[in-house]
């Protein structure tokens, strides 16, 4: 507001009115004009909140708004810069692997059954050793291929394969309060550093007990359970129980039972479902307003019953589901153990799982047990998962005596497993190219013995079927069953007889080699024919191929370097395709960054409108103010000076 002399000398006016006006008048303009002084100093309109609250409301929560942007740029720059160090790093990586594919086409080409080793396998294990390095490096100290564990780094070169210490999980940042978003590609997906075939064909179901975690039930709907309250009603007579606040399958049946006093709520007969029985009048279960908690507990009907019993509300298993609710509280067998070989690592002891008291004891004795590998509960947290985390290397997984491998769902090769997924995927032979049946040839220790022809077969258990029902059409006393120690087909000479060995070979005229395939083709000179575990799990990527590559110029292997070529080649359109999809990333954080800039703009902008001044605008006022003032102080001497006489004339 511009201010203005105010008239001070006026008729009828006492002199100490019309001083006490013009020290207020002066008071006013230098009040003013030092609010004017600060506003020019600080380039702010307001001092302080307390002139203008709602204006201060306001920049405070522009302040805030205008932190968390600036976290979100910050967020988006690392991703950025994370990006860029991951596309150069896949940019080397595969010139590398295009390098040891033009090495094996090399050694094909120019191959020779004499001589010594080929020396492109020294120039592949340099190859390897350089994209470990590259698999290692690090953006702002962070390891880019290690998924979210990035402070170590993930791979080494291990006993003569290439371990992954990684997790596969990703790097994950907010580019805004709502948008949480991926940004690292791990090691797994990129380099295959893991075993591509994934365990647990079992599911090991959990019984529920009142400490069941809410949290950790599927629901009878499948979508976990979504707390509220619930009604109960005898068709008259309603009581809603509140059971939002229900932790535990113990917490809601509690809650039901002193809540309620219509019904006694418990665990159902099948350990995996909730029952409800009528204190009196027949019952009914309906959903407290528009929840879901009823359907959720499998509880919910709209028709009366004297017992509701519910639907399966399926536990899901976590680190600390207790060990005797397992596979509907059948429970498994833990006091034999199981025993996990790597190809490339000593033989050690069974794993020893007979003080496991949760999946999580079990989990962790499995991960020390030192064989490289890593088992974790799966995604649909019903079985577990075990993985070879040694590239290079076979990891078989098999019974040491009893049943713990197959009741945890983790052998490595069953009855049901597919003959075409047996030697790391390149099945079994049944038929030869000109679909000849294939057929094996099985001789007693008392020379008698049997033909079985296996092209029907399908699975493990077909093979074992067979065999058995061609010994006994045979008269011939043998048994093929799975092995109680290790993993493999077995055959049981029950002829009594130590003439010549038990054997097992391949019907030439097939010209196939099932036995080799089956892990059957041996003579041995006992009753027991213990067959080869044809079902390795091995990590399916660029650094087991490589290995493989460089194994087989050392043993000048046409067929084997040919094979490795072709695997190599996938690997290096893997990585081609990986480095298109980091570069999509990267693309979709940059134009994510433009935007938060611009908000960034808008929102100072605002900012500035309602706190800085305008500077034309102050001074002006200013101007004014302090010509006010001056008016003001020349109105006061002149005042001053004034006597009675002046005002008689």
């Amino acid at each position: 507001m511009t201010s203005a002399v105010r008239a001070v000398n006026t008729a009828r006016v006492s002199m100490l009115m019309t001083t006490d006006m013009l020290l207020n008048n002066i008071n006013n303009n230098t009040v003013a004009l030092l609010k004017v002084q600060d506003q020019l100093s600080s380039g702010l309109k307001l001092g302080r909140p307390s002139d203008s609250p709602a204006e201060a409301t306001t920049i405070m929560h522009l302040d805030s708004l205008l932190e968390q942007q600036g976290q979100y740029l910050n967020n988006i720059d690392y991703a950025d810069s994370f990006l860029a160090s991951t596309d150069d790093a896949l940019d080397q990586a595969g010139l590398l692997v295009d390098q040891a594919y033009n090495l094996a086409l090399n050694s094909v080409n120019d191959f020779s059954a004499d001589g010594a080793i080929d020396p492109n396998a020294d120039l592949v294990k340099g190859l390897i050793s350089q994209l470990i390095t590259v698999a290692n490096r690090t953006s702002r100290g962070a390891y880019i291929f290690a998924g979210q564990d990035v402070t170590e780094a993930p791979f080494e070169s291990y006993k003569g394969g290439v371990r992954y210490a990684g997790n596969v999980d990703e790097m994950q940042t907010r580019f805004s309060p709502d948008n949480l978003i991926d940004f690292s590609f791990n090691g797994d997906d990129v380099f295959g550093a893991l075993s591509s075939q994934m365990m647990g064909i079992a599911d090991i179901n959990p019984d529920i007990t009142a400490d069941t975690l809410l949290a950790d039930l599927n629901g009878s709907l499948d979508r976990g359970i979504r707390r509220g309250s619930i009604v109960i009603s005898d068709g008259t007579v309603a009581e809603t129980v509140d059971l939002s606040t229900a932790v535990t399958v113990g917490d809601v049946m509690r809650m039901i039972n002193d809540q309620s006093t219509m019904v006694t709520a418990a665990i159902g007969a099948d350990n995996s479902s909730f029952t409800l029985t009528a204190s009196g009048a027949d019952i009914m279960v309906l959903e407290g307003g528009a929840g879901n908690m009823a359907r959720d507990l499998g509880i919910y009907t709209t028709t009366t019953a004297t017992t509701i019993t519910g639907q399966d509300v399926d536990a899901r298993l976590s680190l600390h589901t207790s060990v005797t609710t397992l596979a509907s509280g059948a429970g498994i067998d833990l006091s034999s153990g199981l025993q996990i070989s790597n190809s490339l690592l000593p033989a050690i002891a069974p794993i020893d799982l007979s003080a496991a008291r949760t999946v999580g004891d079990i989990i962790n004795a499995i991960n020390n047990a030192g064989v490289e590998v890593r088992a974790e509960i799966n995604a649909d947290r019903n079985g577990l998962n075990i993985f070879n985390q040694l590239s290079g290397s076979e990891m078989t997984i098999g019974e040491n005596g009893g049943t713990t491998a197959s009741d945890l769902g983790v052998r490595s090769m069953t009855g049901t497993t597919k003959l075409a997924d047996l030697n790391g995927g390149g099945g079994v032979l049944t038929r030869s190219s000109d679909n000849i049946p294939g057929v094996i040839q099985v001789t007693a220790r008392d020379g008698s013995g049997f033909t079985v022809d296996l092209s029907t077969a399908q699975t493990v258990q077909d093979v074992m079927d067979l065999i058995n029902a061609d010994a006994i059409a045979a008269g011939v006393l043998l048994t093929a069953s799975m092995a109680t120690e290790g993993n493999g087909i077995v055959l049981t000479d029950g002829t009594g007889s130590s003439a010549q060995n038990l054997e097992v070979t391949t019907v030439s005229e097939n010209g196939a080699f099932i036995a080799e395939q089956l892990g059957l083709n041996k003579s041995v000179a006992s009753n027991t024919l213990s067959g080869d575990d044809v079902n390795p799990i091995s990590a399916n990527g660029v650094f087991s191929h490589l290995i493989a590559l460089q194994k087989a110029m050392q043993s000048k292997d046409k067929q084997a370097i040919t094979a490795a070529a072709e695997r190599i080649d996938r690997d290096h359109q893997q990585l081609i395709n990986i480095r298109g999809q980091a570069g999509s990333v990267a693309q979709s954080v940059v134009q994510r960054k433009e935007h938060m800039e611009d908000n960034v703009l808008a929102t100072q902008k605002l900012r500035s409108d309602i706190r800085d001044i305008d500077f034309t605008e102050a001074i002006t006022r200013y101007e004014n103010i302090y010509t006010a003032l001056q008016a003001n102080l020349t109105v006061g001497s002149k005042l001053n000076t004034m006597s009675l006489l002046d005002f008689l004339g």
